[in-house]
C-alpha cells in the first residue's frame, strides 16, 4: 500500500528538522563541549591549585644529624658552591642526575616551615627551582627512604637544610664494619716441668797425707864397768 505523495513530503520534512531540534536543545544545556565540562588536572578545575603532595609539600623531620627540612618526606640539601645573593645554582649537567633540583613551578604546601624562607630561581634551562633562605635546594639520589640523610657531608659541600633554612654541620656517621666473629680462646699447652739442674759432682778430695811418725829416740846403752876394770884401761 503506497502513501499519498503529500504524506511522503511531510515525513521527509520531519526527518530533516529533527537533528536541528536536538542540536538546539544541546546548545541550550551547556556552553562548552562535554570534553571540557569535567575538571582536569588531577581532579582540580583549570586554573586552580594543583599540588603534588608527594613532592611539593615541605615539612620537617628528626634525623640523627638533627631536624631537617623535607620535600615529600625526603631531606633537602644545599651546596656550599651555590650562591644565595643572587640565588644561583652550580649543580648543572650530570650533577642533577645525583642531586635533583626541587622544582618551583608550583607553590608548595607548608607544614611547620616559615613561608618567608621559600622562594624560587630560574635555572639556565629556564625551569624554576625552589630556594630556601635564598639557597637552591636538592634531593640526593641515595636517600632511598624518607628521613634518611645519606647526602650529609658528601664531597665536603653538601649539607642538609634545617627548619630555619640554615645548614646542618653534623657529619653522618660512617657505616660500622661488621664485627668479627668471636673465636674460642686457644687452649694453653700444658706447662713443661722445669728442667732439672745438672748435678754437680764434686771431685773427690784427697785426705791430707799423714805426717811421718817421729821415730822413737834410742837412749844410749851404758855398759857398767866390771869390777877391777876401768873403761879407761
Amino acid at each position: 500500500m503506497s502513501l499519498p505523495s503529500s504524506w511522503r513530503v511531510g515525513a521527509a520534512a520531519l526527518l530533516l528538522t529533527a537533528p536541528l531540534a536536538l542540536s538546539g536543545c544541546s546548545a541550550t544545556t551547556s556552553g562548552v563541549p562535554a570534553s571540557l565540562a569535567a575538571p582536569v588536572g588531577n581532579g582540580s578545575p583549570i586554573g586552580g591549585p594543583t599540588v603534588d603532595a608527594g613532592r611539593d609539600s615541605l615539612s620537617t623531620t628528626t634525623t640523627f644529624v638533627g631536624t631537617v627540612m623535607t620535600s615529600g618526606g625526603f631531606t633537602l640539601y644545599r651546596n656550599t658552591k651555590d650562591k644565595a645573593v643572587p640565588p644561583t645554582s652550580s649543580c648543572l649537567g650530570t650533577c642533577t642526575s645525583t642531586w635533583s633540583p626541587i622544582g618551583g613551578a608550583t607553590q608548595p604546601t607548608l607544614d611547620g616551615v616559615d613561608a618567608t624562607l621559600i622562594g624560587t630561581l630560574v635555572r639556565p634551562d629556564g625551569s624554576k627551582q625552589l630556594t630556601v633562605d635564598g639557597w637552591p635546594v636538592y634531593r640526593y639520589i641515595k636517600d632511598m627512604l624518607p628521613g634518611t640523610v645519606n647526602g650529609q657531608g658528601v664531597d665536603g659541600v653538601w649539607q642538609a637544610v634545617g627548619p630555619d633554612g640554615k645548614p646542618l654541620t653534623k657529619k653522618a656517621a660512617p657505616a660500622a664494619a661488621p664485627a668479627a666473629p668471636k673465636q674460642a680462646p686457644a687452649k694453653a699447652a700444658p706447662a713443661k716441668p722445669p728442667a732439672a739442674a745438672p748435678k754437680v759432682v764434686a771431685p773427690p778430695t784427697k785426705a791430707p797425707a799423714a805426717a811421718p811418725k817421729p821415730k822413737p829416740s834410742v837412749a844410749p846403752t851404758v855398759i857398767p864397768d866390771r869390777p877391777g876394770t876401768s873403761s879407761t884401761d
